[in-house]
């Protein structure tokens, strides 16, 4: 029975022995658990992609934008009406723009409104209307709103409807429109204006010629003044010089002062000499037969076409001779040099139907018209 127990003893000892060594000698190791590892995924934002939005249009800008076009639009359409002589449907138009854009504070806008104006005015005094006072009239809806601009291409509309004003006023009234807007151009404080009132003091002249010639002399010199010791003149300057050498023949005044400028500053120009030249065969026919120089002159000026000479007041002074032998050979020469200029200018001219003229306008896109100043240019005292 021991020996059972014994035995029994030895079996559970082995197994006890068993159950906590390593038959194969090896370390024993603990292992712990793992830990469970995440690993944070790193999700990229999604870009978004910046759009810059184009620049608004105001509301304000828009409907400038689209007026604008609709009166450049309707300028076109009375034109065309205008060239198929369709005047009362013209009229129609331009009131309609004169309407749309006149409370318009807007520069560009305004000057639509001007042009509508002017063309109004221009169907209301040519023919068959001849209707003056609605063409005044229509001067006087931009004179009275452009008057006081600030802004200087408005107020150079207002000289230009102002002067316009000028053929349905006395002589009087277009010496006392010169007169002011002269002064107000004159005052003005960043003096933009100096090429203006030189034109305007020319405009002044030509009025002046015939009626005052000594006067017209002064406002000439007040021109020519400026540019004393100055070598490149311009046209005003230059017809202001040739005009005081005719007034000076025609008021008995010495003309070698302005025969030296001329000839100092002037003899680049294809007019300086043939004008000059034929001043002084005038001024000498007054006393002396003047055939020898007359003809060297049609030798050396036989193209010579007076394009921008005027001889109405040299007529008049020739009409006022006391003696008649002076009157007529002074006539003599006027004449001769007159057909001259007949002959010549209708050489040079381009002749086109009405047809054409009218085709050729009514092609064109509209275009806004530039400023029209007094002309320097045209000898016209008339």
């Amino acid at each position: 029975m021991l020996k059972l127990l014994l035995s029994i003893l030895v079996i559970v000892s082995l197994m006890a022995f068993v159950l906590n060594f390593n038959f194969f000698d090896e370390p024993i190791s603990i292992q712990e658990p793992m830990p469970k590892i995440i690993k944070n995924k790193i999700i990229e934002p999604i870009k978004k992609e910046i759009i810059i939005p184009a620049p608004l249009i105001s509301k304000k800008n828009l409907i400038k934008n689209n007026l604008n076009k609709e009166l450049k639009a309707l300028l076109i359409q009375a034109q065309s009406l205008f060239n198929q002589n369709q005047d009362l449907e013209a009229l129609v138009i331009y009131e309609q723009i004169i309407e749309k854009s006149k409370n318009s504070q807007e520069t560009e806008i305004l000057k639509l409104f001007a042009e509508a104006c002017f063309k109004k005015a221009t169907i209301h005094y040519i023919y068959p209307s001849y209707d003056t006072d609605a063409a005044l009239e229509s001067y006087e809806l931009i004179t009275q709103k452009f008057e006081n601009s600030e802004e200087k291409s408005l107020l150079l509309l207002y000289m230009k409807a102002k002067v316009q004003q000028a053929p349905f006023s006395s002589r009087e009234e277009i010496l006392a429109t010169y007169d002011e807007l002269i002064e107000k151009f004159t005052n003005d404080k960043e003096e933009r204006f100096s090429t203006e009132i030189e034109e305007l003091l020319f405009a002044k002249s030509l009025s002046l010629m015939g009626v005052d010639d000594e006067e017209a002399i002064e406002v000439l010199d007040r021109i020519i003044s400026k540019y004393d010791n100055t070598t490149k003149l311009p046209d005003t300057v230059r017809f202001s010089i040739l005009n005081n050498i005719e007034l000076s023949i025609i008021t008995a005044n010495e003309t070698e002062k302005y025969v030296d400028l001329a000839q100092e500053y002037m003899s680049d120009s294809p007019d300086t000499k043939p004008l000059l030249d034929m001043l002084d065969i005038i001024k000498n026919a007054q006393n002396l037969d003047q055939s020898e120089a007359f003809s060297q002159w049609q030798e050396e000026h036989s193209n010579y076409a007076f394009q921008d000479w005027d001889f109405s007041e040299l007529r008049k002074w020739a009409n006022n001779m006391e003696v008649l032998e002076t009157q007529i050979r002074i006539h003599e020469y006027l004449d001769a040099f007159e057909k001259q200029k007949f002959n010549n200018i209708n050489q040079s001219i381009i002749y086109t139907t009405p047809k054409e003229a009218k085709d050729t306008q009514s092609n064109q896109d509209y275009e806004e018209k530039t400023t029209a100043y007094p002309n320097p240019y045209a000898h016209n005292k008339q």
